[in-house]
């Protein structure tokens, strides 16, 4: 009766362990998580950095460019011809994802009168522009240089003309530098009289 007892014991003694050792964990989880939206910000006012051929800060304010008529025409109504006549205007801008710069010409240029005026026999009335954005590395005038890819329109002569930049990384609190460039080859025609001008237009848009 003792040894029965004993082995009962024993058996009892095992049964135990193996029920111990079998137990299987239940992990449960929680995700946690939020989004951050994507936000592109251009500057909301540009300061004048650079000019060229003669272009200063005195003519641009509250964002319009006004080319004196000295640049544009001589006293006879000819244009003027000679090297681009150009301004650097900068801001800060900001972009937290990959994004794609683009610049738009409303007029294709300087142009004078309604969107698809014909100018008179013998007359000119428009003159090319050269258009750039970019971020930049901050430096004043010849040392600015960009930072990744821009956009540029050169010598535009449709109107809603556009170029997209490739896409590129996000750009904390940067500036960006816009340069705007009248284009002065040899015209043989005189300008037709009146106001010319154009509207650029500059996009930041976040990529996918």
């Amino acid at each position: 009766m003792k040894s029965l007892i004993s082995i009962l014991a024993i058996g009892a003694a095992a049964l135990g362990t193996a029920g111990t050792a079998s137990a299987q964990a239940s992990p449960q989880s929680v995700t946690v998580g939020g989004s951050a939206p994507a936000i592109c910000t251009l500057p909301v006012s540009y300061s004048f950095v650079s000019g060229n051929a003669g272009a200063t800060g005195s003519q641009f304010s509250f964002q319009v460019w006004n080319i004196p008529q000295s640049a544009l025409v001589n006293s006879s109504g000819m244009p003027v011809s000679g090297d681009g006549y150009a301004i650097r205007v900068r801001g800060t801008g900001f972009c937290n994802t990959s994004h794609t710069i683009s610049v738009q010409s409303a007029r294709g240029g300087l142009a004078q009168g309604n969107q698809g005026d014909v100018a008179p026999n013998g007359f000119a009335n428009r003159r090319a522009m050269t258009y750039r954005a970019y971020w930049s590395n901050g430096q004043a005038g010849g040392s600015a240089a960009p930072i990744g890819p821009q956009a540029e329109l050169n010598a535009v002569a449709t109107p809603g003309a556009s170029n997209v930049s490739a896409q590129q990384l996000p750009k904390a609190t940067t500036p960006f530098d816009v340069v705007m460039s009248l284009q002065r080859p040899p015209l043989g025609t005189p300008l037709v009289a009146g106001y010319y001008w154009d509207t650029l237009t500059v996009t930041l848009s976040p990529g996918s």
